[in-house]
């Protein structure tokens, strides 16, 4: 079995969540001793053998309702967060408000189309979520390499997930310096932990409840206060299913 939490996978606070996770794995023993690295949280998503991940809200929603079991969400320590839901954060390499940058002219980069706090978002603060992008676009694959082509000049405006924004500002703060805040995406929920919906079925749901318990009492242990704090996590939620579904309105786009 596996357990990969890889939706913010900076090298510098990998130790971190290895501690996290040390401290989750202990509370509920049945989950894999040591979290996977393997820097490709999609392949994750539908991998048979990780029974624990990260996952983005509207792929969620979209398409893993059926395979994953919603455990719960981190609070974070950042100001676009509040509870478990969150904002993006639009950003431009120009000091000029949003509405100027919406035109066909403007060069969009986002990690990826199906991205709810990168291109969902990016789309529901600009245009809405029926309408195309009026200028060109390019994706990237991750909102850190966004990051670096907004900086290098390659594009105009991005829209990137705020705790990734905030983690990239703790170890590149150089990469986010010239860029300038310009909007805010909607509220969305924060990326769900899941359990494998195989294991969870297979105890009754005693999976999810137990993995929701040892998150609830690993981020409230004093033991993990510097490790939590490099992660920006102050606490964890236990939500459900039904708290992504509405993200589905943000985007009509076939997929």
């Amino acid at each position: 079995m596996i357990a990969e939490l890889g939706m913010y996978p900076m090298k510098s606070v990998r130790w971190a969540w290895d501690e996290l996770w040390t401290a989750v794995h202990h509370r509920a023993p049945w989950t894999p001793p040591e979290l996977a690295h393997s820097g490709d949280v999609h392949a994750r998503w539908i991998d048979p053998m990780c029974v624990v991940n990260h996952v983005c809200g509207w792929p969620l929603a979209r398409w893993y309702a059926d395979t994953h079991r919603v455990v719960g969400t981190f609070t974070l320590s950042i100001p676009e967060a509040a509870g478990h839901s969150y904002r993006s954060v639009l950003v431009s390499n120009r000091d000029v408000p949003l509405g100027e940058l919406v035109r066909p002219g403007t060069r969009a980069v986002a990690n990826s189309a199906d991205s709810l706090s990168g291109w969902i978002s990016f789309l529901a603060a600009t245009v809405g979520p029926a309408a195309a992008w009026p200028g060109e676009v390019a994706f990237t694959s991750a909102h850190v390499e966004s990051l670096r082509v907004l900086a290098a000049g390659g594009a105009d405006l991005a829209c990137i997930d705020s705790w990734t924004l905030a983690l990239v500002g703790d170890e590149e703060p150089g990469l986010v310096s010239g860029l300038h805040r310009v909007g805010l995406g909607p509220i969305i929920p924060g990326p769900a932990i899941t359990v494998a919906a195989t294991v969870d079925d297979a105890t009754d749901g005693a999976a999810a409840t137990e993995l929701a318990a040892a998150f609830t009492t690993a981020t409230a242990d004093p033991a993990l206060a510097d490790a939590l704090a490099a992660l920006r996590i102050t606490g964890f939620e236990r939500t459900k299913l039904d708290d992504y579904l509405p993200t589905l309105d943000l985007a009509v786009f076939p997929l």
